[in-house]
């Protein structure tokens, strides 16, 4: 328990001297998720500027304009004679779409016959895409459903038999989980989780890279012989454990509450799910200390890796669409269980038996990282010694004083 206790107070002595970690530890950590769901803060997308070519000038088409203005999602920012000035002005970026009425739209509406109205949007971007479809299909099916409607009451029907007539089976669509159907409440939790994530692995990677650019020796050699090889990692994690369980609070209650993303978790069973989230990272970390040999390595590496990473986590895209051998092996990696379970928890409002099986699997994470760390430990104290005993022989030889080594020969 010395040692632990002597280790954990070492390892917080290596965060606070290294400028850099405690930029990513603490900078990185503090402001980058205060700022970026601030573009997002909005929520909903609305009133996309939408250019217009009314080759009808019909009174029914003024009105069909009218109804896209109205409408939250589009404003009508332009009018055109032609699609040729629409067209110049939508690659411009003045606009995100054009809709185009035809001269014959108000003829064929009073011969009972079916009227088109053209509607182009980018599709490279999709959410302006979705906006501007969705307003003209919505503005077009209010329209229709208008016309039938007089129709129907021209014929004898009352109002309320021509709407149910026109619309027997009504739809009624409630968004759950998020209420206002915000591009916020849906991306910022999870990236949050994978903030967590990255930057403790980058952390830890720097740390590593650091004790052996300036001491010649490994991060996870104890520098006295006597500190065992569990006492070293548990003292090393709970360092970086006390740390990110301040980090989760500050992430899942106040952010939360800053931006009023939805939250229906249990305090408790949020936190006992974070704890094996955060404990396999951090011994996945100590095992990769063993692949680098300076800090801007290992910041390169994991830098890379948060793109992928983000796309295995199987919330930006469908798990059933991702490769089968793909996704078996996002399941190595801790943000795939703990982002899956975490927005179940938090957003969803699920119990913690309920995300039994992600809960499971990040425990037996922490338990296969935990092991391969002490593996990865024993061999390279074991190299490093062949290597201190293969030293002592040559200065032996030389005539030199056996028994002491040189720091980069230790």
């Amino acid at each position: 328990m010395r040692s632990f206790f002597r280790i954990w107070g070492r390892e917080y002595r290596n965060i606070f001297l290294d400028s850099g970690v405690l930029l990513i530890f603490f900078g990185a950590i503090l402001v980058y998720p205060l700022v970026y769901p601030i573009p997002y803060s909005p929520e909903v997308l609305r009133d996309v500027p939408v250019a217009v070519v009314d080759m009808d000038h019909s009174q029914l088409s003024r009105k069909f304009i009218r109804m896209m203005d109205a409408h939250e999602l589009l404003r009508i920012a332009s009018f055109h004679t032609s699609l040729t000035e629409a067209r110049d002005q939508f690659f411009r970026g003045s606009v995100n779409g054009i809709v185009v009425i035809p001269g014959d739209f108000t003829k064929n509406i009073l011969r009972k016959e079916q009227a088109v109205v053209a509607a182009y949007c980018d599709a490279s971007y999709f959410l302006l895409y979705r906006q501007v479809l969705t307003g003209v299909l919505y503005t077009t099916g209010t329209l229709s459903a208008g016309v039938e409607v007089k129709r129907m009451m021209a014929k004898g029907f009352t109002r309320g038999q021509a709407m149910a007539a026109r619309d027997p089976v009504p739809l009624l669509s409630y968004p759950l989980f998020n209420p206002s159907g915000g591009y916020a409440s849906y991306v910022v939790p999870p990236v949050l989780m994978l903030i967590l994530q990255q930057t403790l692995l980058i952390g830890i990677g720097m740390l590593g890279g650091t004790v052996r650019e300036k001491k010649g020796r490994h991060f996870l050699i104890p520098e006295e012989q006597s500190t065992g090889v569990v006492s070293l990692l548990l003292g090393k994690s709970a360092a970086y454990l006390s740390l990110y369980i301040v980090h989760a609070v500050y992430f899942f209650v106040f952010l939360f509450r800053i931006y009023r993303f939805p939250q229906r978790g249990e305090p408790l069973e949020l936190l006992l799910f974070i704890l094996p989230f955060l404990t396999s990272v951090i011994f996945l970390g100590l095992t990769l200390t063993a692949l680098f040999r300076n800090r801007e390595i290992s910041m390169m590496a994991l830098l890379f890796t948060s793109i992928p990473v983000l796309f295995l986590a199987g919330f930006s895209w469908p798990p059933e669409s991702i490769p089968e051998w793909l996704r078996i092996l996002s399941f190595m990696l801790p943000s795939t269980a703990g982002i899956d379970g975490f927005l179940k928890l938090s957003i969803m409002g699920a119990t913690l038996p309920e995300v039994g099986f992600q809960w499971i699997l990040l425990w037996g994470l922490t338990g296969l990282y935990f092991t391969v760390a002490c593996l990865t430990v024993k061999h390279i104290a074991k190299k490093g010694k062949v290597q201190g005993d293969v030293g002592e022989r040559d200065r032996e030889d030389a005539g030199g004083t056996p028994g002491i080594l040189s720091e980069n020969e230790s």
